[in-house]
């Protein structure tokens, strides 16, 4: 006897697992968080994706980052991070300069004028889109949410000896 089941029974036996999950969640908000900004993006057609727009953010923020701390703060390996700067250094965007840091020497990343024109275009609009979304829900649930997901990355880095 086969049991053919429909779409929601297989949502309901199958992914009762790990669909509910707090980690799947949170990675299913985080995807439609995701696509909401890549959709605005293009809607802006700004000809930039996501990840590249979210690279050039981290890299406006400070006057000097090399690969290494960029691959921390946007949870990327460093590989994945060369592509994204190489695209980027390709639409000229950014420059790489090399420069001592300590006993090893690195590429700083910088914003070209276009690079910051880019931003200066996008950045306020990608920015308050996020937040007009984020005011729909109540401040202080978010609050505590963000508190709790800094608690669980925190906790889950100290015991699995993880850093990222």
């Amino acid at each position: 006897n086969n049991i053919v089941m429909g779409n929601k029974d297989f949502e309901e036996n199958f992914f009762n697992c790990y669909a509910r999950s707090l980690p799947y969640l949170i990675e299913k908000a985080s995807v439609y968080i995701r696509l909401r900004g890549a959709l605005l993006l293009n809607e802006l057609n700004a000809d930039i994706t996501l990840e590249q727009f979210i690279t050039l953010d981290a890299i406006s923020s400070s006057s000097d980052v090399c690969q290494r701390d960029l691959a921390k703060v946007l949870l990327k390996d460093r590989s994945n991070v060369t592509r994204i700067l190489n695209i980027l250094e390709q639409k000229g965007l950014i420059t790489r300069e090399p420069a001592n840091k300590g006993k090893r020497i690195v590429k700083y990343t910088r914003l070209t004028p276009k690079g910051r024109e880019l931003m200066d275009k996008y950045a306020d609009r990608m920015k308050n889109d996020l937040n007009d979304f984020l005011s729909q829900f109540n401040q202080k649930d978010l609050k505590i949410m963000e508190r709790m997901l800094e608690e669980i990355s925190n906790k889950i880095s100290e015991n699995a000896n993880l850093q990222i």
